[in-house]
């Protein structure tokens, strides 16, 4: 239900050159203004909920967490959407609990991550997901706005391309491969449905101790690929769980994921009370999540 999808904060002047031969400063030192601050000074200045009324979206930021040190900087994204009007049911009973207004708005948490290591012109993003959707284009449009009316320069938030990191899960082996909302075989999943199960999932496993392959079988070209493509027929989307070392990570793969790195599931290991992460654990996550990232980012940064 969770995931998070990992994301490249750079800062773009056309009117300076880089160490590295571009047009992007230095993240502590853009335009004399430092992103790990800017950050700091846009969420604290959006504690309270505010209205997004093109959009009809409500949002504000809360648990504002500052690592000064380390610089980083966890946060809940609370967002919501209003403008119809809806019942809101008990799926045990059937019965209507409470009658949503059309001014009415359900409030989802977001999980936010950001690292931002001093003088280097690329910071992670981690943002998560709930039910596939995020929010990355809602806060872009938000900060980028006043990261420009504070340094004139234009931000950038782009995925976090899959040789930045993970290289080493390419060659992960493939413990399970899920389809999600699959909808093969219609006469059992008729029969399914009737027992009050809306959603079914098709899990396929190796034999004890095999394995399906690696991770990257499932994403080039060749035979396990067009299985892939034959499941994805019948399914919403496919995962593929992938274990190294003792971790394990889940991706989404297939022509329906437009990267293979677009979602990273959430681990077992990550706490959820009442359908929610709990914020301390998902923040060990993610830091974890970005060790993982910086050490093919930030060659001879020491992150504690």
């Amino acid at each position: 239900m969770y995931s998070i999808s990992p994301y490249l904060f750079r800062s773009y002047n056309k009117n300076i050159m880089g160490p590295k031969g571009n047009h992007y400063s230095p993240l502590n030192n853009i335009a004399g203004y430092d992103l790990f601050e800017l950050l700091k000074d846009f969420f604290k200045k959006n504690r309270d909920y505010h209205d997004k009324s093109d959009s009809k979206q409500v949002y504000r930021f809360e648990n504002l967490f500052f690592d000064d040190e380390q610089r980083f900087i966890s946060i809940w994204f609370s967002v919501g959407v209003y403008g119809i009007k809806t019942d809101i049911i008990d799926i045990k009973t059937g019965k209507v609990d409470f009658e949503k207004a059309q001014e009415n708005a359900e409030i989802i948490k977001y999980f936010m991550y950001f690292f931002i290591p001093k003088n280097f012109d690329e910071a992670i993003v981690l943002t998560s997901n709930y039910r596939s959707s995020g929010v990355k284009t809602l806060f872009y449009s938000l900060f980028s706005k006043y990261f420009n009316s504070m340094t004139n320069q234009s931000l950038q938030m782009n995925p976090l391309s899959y040789d930045k990191a993970f290289n080493s899960w390419l060659d992960a082996r493939t413990t399970e491969i899920r389809c999600v909302k699959f909808e093969g075989c219609k006469d059992i999943t008729d029969q399914l449905t009737l027992l009050g199960h809306e959603e079914q999932e098709l899990v396929i496993k190796p034999k004890k101790n095999k394995s399906l392959g690696r991770l990257r079988d499932f994403i080039g070209k060749g035979d396990k690929l067009k299985v892939i493509e034959v499941l994805a027929e019948n399914s919403g989307v496919i995962k593929s769980v992938v274990e190294l070392g003792g971790k394990k990570r889940t991706f989404r793969i297939g022509k329906k994921a437009t990267n293979v790195m677009c979602e990273i599931e959430l681990d077992d290991d990550v706490e959820i009370v009442g359908g929610v992460p709990v914020f301390e654990s998902m923040q060990k996550w993610c830091i974890r999540i970005s060790k993982e990232y910086a050490q093919h980012m930030y060659p001879g940064l020491s992150i504690g």
